[in-house]
């Protein structure tokens, strides 16, 4: 395949039906370039045989040797891509069934990611809605309303729903972080940076199931898991700093959750990294205590100063 104008990145673990149900919701077209990266399945050695759905035409199905998580998939893809556009599906989501009519509409967009609207539904029962990931809506929503460009550049951490222009990816040499959580949102937030400009589509293109097992289910509560989703959105706020940009309140979140949950983690951030990402202590303590309630941020302020006294 030489130039087609899409190419889907899906990376894949050991859900092969789940998978197959996501590649029937894509058509084939030579405008399409589809590739599913395995990490690793146990027996994606059969897949080939098993499921006919990855030997249609413009697909490419790409064992990898290692498990390297869903991060190492994608970058394998990025390597093979060779459309104009970029799209990211995860293998237990699926598009809509107009997808082809919608994404070859902006084909021709003079902007370098194009935004769109999603559905969030139960994997095993999909006529049922999921509230989780409305917030990527709000931020479309937002953009739509306003026309206020910072929340969707910014804050819409997840590369399904949008269609990335590669060059821009080539061009600031963007890779997906090789971490077994949240290895999408460094990745969105510079594809978001770095556009000289956006667009979004009031329309819905992609389902994005809810699903037990998931990495994204029951956040923060698997070994290594707020340490390393943390530490993501640290290097955000870094990045954005460094850049003269504002930074964003999601790192503040992990802090919190650290309190409640992991406070040797919370101790080693506040008395090492925080006047990194912060202008003092003091502002980073008054920032985690915002909307919370006051009996929340009497807590937060006080075991803060423990920590701060202690050091």
């Amino acid at each position: 395949m030489n130039h087609p104008s899409f190419s889907i990145i899906i990376p894949h673990y050991d859900i092969p039906d789940l998978l197959m149900r996501c590649l029937r919701s894509i058509p084939v077209s030579k405008d399409i370039q589809v590739i599913v990266v395995d990490d690793n399945s146990p027996d994606a050695d059969t897949y080939t045989e098993r499921y006919p759905e990855l030997s249609r035409p413009y697909l490419e199905f790409i064992r990898a040797t290692k498990r390297g998580g869903a991060g190492y998939a994608r970058n394998v893809g990025l390597k093979r891509a060779n459309g104009e556009w970029l799209l990211f599906a995860d293998a237990d989501d699926f598009f809509v069934k107009n997808m082809h009519e919608i994404i070859m509409s902006n084909v021709e967009s003079k902007a370098d990611v194009v935004f769109f609207r999603k559905i969030g539904v139960l994997s095993e029962e999909i006529t049922r809605e999921s509230p989780n990931e409305s917030h990527v809506n709000k931020i479309l929503d937002t953009f739509l309303n306003t026309g206020d460009e910072w929340p969707i550049r910014a804050r819409h951490y997840v590369p399904w729903g949008k269609m990335i222009r590669r060059e821009l990816v080539i061009k600031n040499s963007i890779r997906f972080d090789e971490i077994e959580y949240a290895n999408d949102c460094y990745f969105s937030v510079l594809a978001g940076y770095y556009a000289h400009s956006i667009a979004a589509e009031d329309v819905v293109l992609y389902y994005k199931t809810d699903r037990p097992g998931s990495l994204s289910a029951n956040l923060c509560t698997k070994p290594g898991e707020l340490a390393i989703r943390a530490d993501v959105f640290f290097r955000i706020d870094e990045f954005l700093l460094e850049h003269g940009a504002c930074r964003e309140r999601s790192l503040t979140s992990y802090l919190i959750r650290m309190i409640k949950s992991n406070r040797p983690l919370y101790k080693y951030y506040f008395n090492n990294k925080l006047e990194e990402v912060y202008s003092s202590r003091v502002s980073a303590i008054k920032d985690m205590c915002k909307g919370q309630r006051w009996l929340v941020s009497v807590f937060i302020f006080l075991y803060s100063i423990i920590v701060w006294r202690n050091h």
